[in-house]
C-alpha cells in the first residue's frame, strides 16, 4: 500500500516511469505543445533516470516502475475488466486499445 504521510520524512518508495516512446514521439513541431523547452535525447534522458533510480537505491529507497504495477494489475482479471471496461474507450484511445 502506497500512501504518503510526510513532506518532509524519509522517502522509502517511489513509483517511476522510464522515459522512452513518449520521448520517441517528440518532434520540434510539437514540444512546445506539450511544454517542452526543447526535444530530448531519449538515450540521454534514460541514462539519467537511471542514475537517479540507482542513486534512490542506494539510499534504500525501494524503486517500482509503473509499467510493472499496471502489468500486475491486468494479471488479475477483475482488474483488467474494470481498466477495460471503465476506463479505456475507442474514442479517446482508438480501437485496438479497447476489447470490441
Amino acid at each position: 500500500m502506497f500512501r504518503v504521510d510526510s513532506e518532509v520524512g524519509r522517502l522509502r518508495q517511489v513509483i517511476l516511469h522510464r522515459p522512452d516512446l513518449e520521448l520517441k514521439r517528440l518532434t520540434p513541431d510539437n514540444a512546445a505543445d506539450l511544454l517542452f523547452d526543447d526535444v530530448l535525447w531519449v538515450s540521454r534522458a534514460q541514462q539519467e533516470h537511471d542514475a537517479f533510480a540507482n542513486a534512490l537505491r542506494s539510499r534504500g529507497v525501494v524503486v517500482h516502475y509503473y509499467s510493472d504495477l499496471l502489468a500486475q494489475t491486468l494479471d488479475v482479471s477483475a482488474a483488467r475488466d474494470y481498466i477495460l471496461d471503465g476506463v479505456f474507450d475507442s474514442r479517446y484511445h482508438g480501437l485496438l486499445a479497447c476489447d470490441q
